[in-house]
């Protein structure tokens, strides 16, 4: 279950990572994957609601305690996940996840959720909770074209957040105000280092998206610029990809919008 969380997110860049991960798992493990990324997955099992108030009882958080994490998080089947101690034992393959998910039903719904929360790490209970509320999508984006000229780099700082994903919104200079130039996948291995700091950085909440201060700075890769008015930046990145975290870069070090469109 592990080895396929982490391919939820290879998959956003590494067109290979079905690959190597079927060289990884076992047959059955593979065939569970190659289910689930074609959307045929468990039917609903129960709410998310019902997932967080499971977890809350196991963790013995209070509801008030359970409503600010909820209120911080802003995503039930991560709430849920975050809340639940470190796993004991040896991790259950994905496999062995969708078997029992497959075989559970209303009444033993709650055993069944508890046995696999007891066995996996918090990540890995994200998808298992999507999984068990049929809220699980799909992971596999459309192939941040692969480019097949010149690939060009710039820096950028993170302005919005969406968690499930997730996906960052990032954005340039112009005339000392952060413009926007494009949402992307994060996926890179720094992501949860980088999720607890938006939690604790969290300016304001527009639905699932996060506004966090313009502090942490991306690589991004590209494929070249084009013109695009609709853009409030006037522009649009060819195959955009964020490549690094920039962990000593500052958001005075970013790139300006209007000097990049000139010179590219």
């Amino acid at each position: 279950m592990i080895r396929f969380v982490a391919l939820l997110a290879a998959l956003q860049h590494d067109p290979d990572a079905l690959a190597r991960y079927q060289t990884e798992v076992g047959p059955a493990d593979f065939v569970a994957a190659e289910a689930l990324l074609t959307g045929r997955r468990p039917r609903r099992l129960v709410t998310l609601d019902t997932l967080m108030h499971w977890a809350a009882e196991v963790a013995a958080v209070p509801d008030w305690l359970l409503a600010a994490s909820m209120e911080v998080s802003g995503d039930r089947a991560e709430t849920a996940a975050l809340l639940l101690p470190p796993p004991v034992g040896e991790p259950l393959g994905l496999a062995e996840v969708v078997d029992a998910l497959a075989r559970a039903t209303p009444v033993t719904a709650h055993a069944v959720m508890l046995r696999l929360w007891a066995r996996l790490p918090a990540m890995a209970n994200v998808v298992v909770n999507r999984l068990a509320a049929g809220s699980f999508r799909t992971a596999v984006p459309k192939p941040r074209p692969v480019p097949t000229g010149e690939v060009h780099h710039l820096y950028a700082v993170m302005v919005l957040v969406q968690p499930a994903g997730p996906e960052v919104t990032l954005a340039l200079w112009q005339g000392g105000v952060a413009v926007p130039i494009g949402r992307m996948p994060l996926t890179l291995p720094e992501v949860p280092e980088i999720m607890a700091w938006v939690r604790g950085n969290t300016l304001g909440k527009f639905g699932p998206v996060r506004q966090v201060p313009p502090e942490l700075v991306f690589q991004v890769a590209y494929a070249g610029l084009t013109e695009n008015r609709r853009r409030k930046s006037g522009i649009e990145l060819g195959a955009p990809r964020i490549t690094a975290w920039v962990r000593d870069g500052t958001a005075g070090q970013l790139d300006d919008l209007i000097a990049s469109h000139a010179e590219r």
